[in-house]
Order: C-alpha cells, then sequence, then structure tokens
C-alpha cells in the first residue's frame, strides 16, 4: 500500500499540490491535496480517494486506468505499474504489441459479458465435457499430481485439443518441461471473476491457466513469463485458433488465455 501512497504523492507534488515527503504515509497534507483534485468523491474512504487520484494520473499520461472508480482491479494495476515506470524512465513503457495487431477469430467466439455470449455459451456451468491432453500435465498448487485430461465447454473441446497438439508438435516435450507449459492452473471452476463482480470466464469452462505462479494476476510484461520471446510459438498456437491471452491484449494476468472476445 506504502508504493501506491508514494506514487499518488509524487503525482501530487508534480502538479504543485502537494510540498510534503515522498514517504508513503496518507497523512494529513496528502490526503488534503486530493480534496483539491477535481472528479474524486471525497464521501469515499481514504484509500479510495488515493486509487481515484491514481486512476486520474494514468489518464492525464493517456494511461489507460478504466474508470474513475477508487477501486482497485487488474486494468488499475495496470496503469499503475506504466505510472511508476514513467517516475524511473522519464517515459512510458513501450506497447507490447502494435495498435492494430488483431487476433483472428476462425471459431467465431463471442464478446465476453454480451447477449451473443449468452447465446452462444448457454448458462454458466452448462454443456460440459471432458477433455484429454495430448501431454501430461501437473497441478501448478501441487507438482505431485498428474493431469491428462480437464472440464471444457463442449464448444472449445476441439479447438483445445488441437491447441495444445500443436504446442507438442512445435516444442516437444522436454520444451514444454522447460517453460513450464505443463504447469496447469485448471480450466473450469464456477466463481467470479478476481477483484470483479462478473462471473469468470472459467465459470462456462471456457478458459485456462497456466504456471499461475510465475505470471501472477497483476504483474505486467516486466515480470512475467509468458511475456518472454521464448513463448511467442506458443500464443501463435492460441491465437490462430482464435483464444484472446488477457496478457498479449491488456499487459495483466499472463497466466490466462480464453475463448471469448475483449471489449475493444
Amino acid at each position: 500500500m506504502k508504493a501506491r501512497i508514494r506514487i499518488a504523492q509524487e503525482f501530487l507534488k508534480r502538479k504543485g499540490l502537494y510540498k510534503g515527503g515522498i514517504d508513503g504515509v496518507a497523512d494529513l497534507p496528502t490526503m488534503a491535496a486530493i480534496t483539491r483534485v477535481a472528479g474524486i468523491d471525497q464521501k469515499w474512504p481514504k484509500q479510495r480517494r488515493l486509487i481515484a487520484f491514481i486512476q486520474i494520473a494514468a489518464r492525464e499520461h493517456n494511461i489507460d486506468s478504466g474508470p474513475v472508480d477508487g477501486l482497485w482491479g487488474p486494468i488499475t494495476q495496470a496503469a499503475f505499474d506504466q505510472l511508476t515506470y514513467l517516475l524511473e524512465h522519464g517515459k512510458l513503457q513501450p506497447p507490447w504489441r502494435p495498435d492494430a495487431f488483431t487476433v483472428p477469430n476462425p471459431n467465431n467466439w463471442p464478446e465476453q459479458n454480451t447477449r451473443a455470449f449468452e447465446n452462444f455459451y448457454g448458462p454458466r456451468g452448462s454443456d460440459l465435457i471432458l477433455v484429454d491432453f495430448p501431454f501430461e500435465m501437473r497441478l501448478s498448487w501441487d507438482l505431485s499430481t498428474k493431469v491428462r485430461r480437464t472440464t471444457c465447454h463442449r464448444k472449445v473441446a476441439e479447438s483445445l485439443q488441437r491447441v495444445l497438439q500443436k504446442v507438442k508438435d512445435i516444442y516437444g516435450e522436454s520444451e514444454i518441461k522447460r517453460l513450464r507449459l505443463d504447469y496447469f492452473g485448471g480450466c473450469f471452476q464456477d466463481r467470479l471473476m478476481r477483484n470483479g463482480n462478473l462471473p469468470s470466464m472459467h465459470a462456462w469452462g471456457i478458459a485456462l491457466d497456466f504456471d499461475p505462479t510465475r505470471n501472477q494476476l497483476n504483474w505486467g510484461r516486466d515480470k512475467a513469463s509468458f511475456a518472454h520471446p521464448d513463448y511467442d510459438e506458443w500464443w501463435k498456437c492460441w491465437e490462430e485458433e482464435g483464444w484472446i491471452s488477457l496478457g498479449r491484449k491488456r499487459n495483466f494476468d499472463w497466466m490466462h488465455v480464453q475463448a471469448a472476445r475483449l471489449p475493444e
């Protein structure tokens, strides 16, 4: 939390609203400076007002931080990482992909959280089947447990098997193990999105996680192992089938890939 406060203090100082130290303490001078920033509901609790200011500071530097709602989620985390990089390097981190990059959609996966999505996949937890993996995996939280199959939605099953067969053909089992592509973090799980109130794509069995320890939810490409060039062919296998990586598209949650499009 101190890191967030220090970033807020840095950008409050840049705006000429704060003259105190950059100490990570949300003291009276820090909070008084925030009261002078337009767009923040001063009735919010202290921490929510601090987060809202970080979101505003990101917007002022052309960084997408989502709505100014004072709530900390993956998009705000990515914006915070960009602000941190800006302070350290004097410029924004280069984009991961060119803006014109698009993922093909040969299987016509629908956009998440839309009526078309509901019509395509049906109720969450419905039409699930077991599918076999073309190579053995291990549970990421219990590596002694081997996994040869998973539960997924029927409409993604054949595509999923094609993707993983391509991965096996391209990398081979020794490279799969070295790159930890066999560290399986799960597919179907009827739950909400982390830090959100909408159902996760896992609740339909159309999303999978891999190697969560080295691709944590809030990590950007500076930390996530799946952002390394060694994984370019891995992502190509998924993207040729229209699967979307949140890491590649939004630079957070690099463990996650889904058979649903993101809002543009």
